[in-house]
């Protein structure tokens, strides 16, 4: 009985006839990014003052008498080159990012 309720479904869709499937290829323009040129960075100015076990209390004393206060954060030598390099890091970081946008730009709106 199986194999006679399987050859009817075998048989069954034999019988469909096979449709042919046309394709075509549309060509669409990319749609122009429109991104606006950042602004450049506006960096706030930062003062640094070099403290040194020569001139920690004259430095304390002119601060003090600017009517300032003040917080040591101190670093090394090694600790400001390490510095250093982590900004040169986020610079050409930064630089790759731009030549990344640029390059989608060129993409979407060279071809024009």
């Amino acid at each position: 009985v199986s194999v006679l309720v399987f050859g009817l479904l075998l048989n069954g869709c034999a019988g469909l006839a096979v449709k042919e499937i046309s394709s075509y290829k549309i060509e669409k323009k990319r749609a122009k990014l429109d991104l606006a040129d950042p602004q450049p960075l506006e960096l706030q100015n930062v003062e640094w003052i070099i403290i040194t076990k020569d001139n920690a209390e004259e430095v304390f004393e002119k601060v003090k008498s600017s009517g300032g206060d003040y917080a040591l954060f101190a670093v090394t030598d090694e600790g400001y080159e390490k510095l250093s390099l982590n900004l040169a890091d986020i610079r050409n970081k930064l630089a790759e990012q731009r030549q990344i946008i640029l390059s989608y730009k060129e993409y979407y709106e060279g071809d024009e």
